[in-house]
């Protein structure tokens, strides 16, 4: 963002004067932080009386530094002054620091009647009286230093982070939270915990991270008028994907179709320990659209889901008392997925037009050994979840039949990417963290790092990555990453994965592409499990009662 302003601010003058000089880099700069500070003046109008409270006034504190984040709070300052709104503006900077476009900010504000006030007046009157600041302000403006920052904060800076997070007050960031590291993409030992942050111009990862998250708050973008010619030179194939796109995605209802018309799901799930991962699978692709859903498990669990589910085609698979040969029990392999079933499967597969595999398959030998033999000789677009990424995971443990022992993580990365790269199907995979890991090795430490890691992995295999989590990182082999703001601990149960498998299968079953059915599918998961967490609560919450969302999260304009 840093490089996109400065490129923007010469292509603006440029378009002034064929030879610009800096006083003409300087405005063009000042036309982009007006924007902003316009942007920032509106949010913050909505805000007073309605979520934040209104006081008789209402007084608005306004934190800012010396540079360019100070003048957007200066701008702000100067809009809510002539509306009418009184703000107290505090700032960290003497006005003989403000210098370029912050400069001229500082000079609109003053010759609007506006007045600065040094930041030790405020730390003198409510340092040490929060009770009086509550009763001041209904919230905070944090516009002290954007997303220029790094480093841990100087004292006076540190100071007023302290009353402000002390104090419990609705902070609204600039930007960027003061006291976040924008160049480490960390927050510092005292950083400002904003409730909301607008960010200008386009949206940061950093605000929907494990690591930015929490201090970011709620993210807003606030789009600017930067140059189309100048965007594309910054274009990292980093996409933020909300709800609002769900509609676009949506495919088509074949109105004069029979049940086929509308998607054959083939699902291949569930064992006599897991059960419920293939009826949370099989009922989720039924919501989702699938005209005809078929559930290939075994005859052990056939009844259980029977009784269960009525709508899905069972595909009930026979139990062989077959020996396993590297169990030390040589107990039989009763209830599982067995090599002798890839007839079966294979000759059932061939009517589907996606299937989904792995869900609850349990983690058996002879279970791996015929996910990792049926995988390639699957035609039909495939998510590929759970115990059938374990499979492809142990492929250096999967006896001589698949021939490779690996002496190091480098070269079972390898293969591992090899076998995924050969099978001819497109495919989703959709591991959670600990799965990325068996697969590809540990992600990498920084979530900053994570969508390049995934859209390697995407463009080597051929496949698309759907990396489940706070944020949800979608990875195409085409370069771009798509990434979904979720973050609901009431999601973070057992089964969730498998609803979210069941969707994506529908969806593909439906004719949507590999990408798209990945991003829908997610889209519709999250806004499902946020409809549920507000009807009850994250502890309660259970994936059933996500599928039990789900017709509420397809609903859009028109039915």
């Amino acid at each position: 963002m840093r490089n996109l302003d400065a490129a923007s601010k010469e292509f603006l003058a440029k378009k002034t004067t064929s030879e610009p000089s800096e006083k003409d880099v300087i405005q063009s700069g000042y036309t982009l932080m007006q924007e902003a500070g316009l942007a920032l003046f509106k949010f913050v109008k909505k805000r007073i009386g309605n979520d934040y409270g209104y006081h008789s006034g209402p007084f608005i504190a306004i934190f800012i530094g010396g540079g360019n984040n100070g003048g957007d709070g200066l701008v702000l300052a100067k809009h809510l002054l002539q509306a009418g709104i009184r703000a107290f503006v505090f700032s960290l900077a003497p006005a003989s620091k403000f210098k370029n476009e912050a400069k001229l900010a500082l000079d609109d504000f003053l010759q609007a009647g506006g007045e600065l006030e040094e930041s030790a007046k405020f730390v003198e009157s409510f340092g040490k009286n929060l009770y009086s600041l509550r009763k001041t302000f209904p919230f905070v403006v944090d516009c002290m230093l954007g997303n220029g920052a790094k480093g841990e904060l100087r004292s006076e800076y540190a100071k007023i982070v302290q009353i402000i997070n002390e104090s419990r007050l609705p902070v609204i960031a600039a930007d960027a939270p003061t006291g976040y590291d924008s160049s480490l993409h960390i927050c510092n030992n005292i950083c400002v915990h904003a409730k909301e942050t607008m960010l200008f111009g386009f949206p940061r990862l950093d605000a929907y991270t494990k690591e930015g998250g929490p201090a970011f708050g709620k993210a807003v973008v606030a789009q600017l008028n930067y140059p189309g010619e100048v965007i594309k030179q910054f274009d990292e194939k980093n996409y933020l994907i909300t709800e609002d796109s769900i509609s676009q995605l949506l495919p088509q209802r074949n109105e004069w179709g029979d049940k086929r018309h509308q998607g054959t799901a083939f699902i291949i799930a569930g064992s006599k320990d897991m059960p419920g991962a293939a009826a949370l699978c099989t009922e989720a692709a039924l919501r989702s659209g699938a005209g005809l859903v078929t559930l290939a498990t075994t005859e052990a669990i056939t009844p259980i889901i029977q009784a269960k589910l009525s709508e899905p085609v069972f595909c009930s698979l026979e139990d062989r008392a077959v020996e396993n040969c590297r169990d030390d029990a040589r107990s039989k392999n009763h209830g599982v997925l067995q090599p002798h079933h890839i007839p079966t499967l294979l000759d059932r597969a061939k009517h589907a037009s996606a299937i989904a595999i792995g869900p609850g398959l349990s983690t058996n030998f002879g279970t791996f050994e015929t996910v990792l033999a049926l995988l390639p000789q699957l035609k039909a677009p495939t998510v590929i979840d759970a115990d059938a990424l374990n499979a492809i995971a142990m492929l250096d443990d999967a006896e001589p039949r698949c021939g490779m022992v690996f002496h190091d993580e480098k070269s079972k990365i390898q293969a591992v990417t090899e076998y995924l790269r050969s099978l001819q199907q497109p495919a989703i995979l959709t591991p959670h963290v600990r799965e990325f890991a068996r697969l590809f090795g540990e992600l990498p430490n920084s979530s900053m790092a994570i969508p390049s890691r995934l859209r390697e992995i995407a463009t080597n295999t051929n496949k698309v990555i759907l990396l489940k989590g706070a944020p949800t990182y979608i990875a195409s082999p085409d370069g771009n990453v798509y990434i979904i703001p979720v973050a609901n601990s009431g999601m973070a149960k057992g089964g969730s994965g498998d609803v979210l498998s069941g969707i994506i299968v529908a969806l593909l079953a439906q004719g949507l592409a590999t990408p798209e059915a990945a991003v829908l599918g997610a889209l519709l998961h999250q806004k499902a499990g946020r409809i549920a967490r507000e009807e009850l609560g994250a502890f309660s919450m259970l994936p059933s009662d996500i599928i039990k969302n789900l017709h509420k999260a397809f609903v859009q304009n028109n039915a």
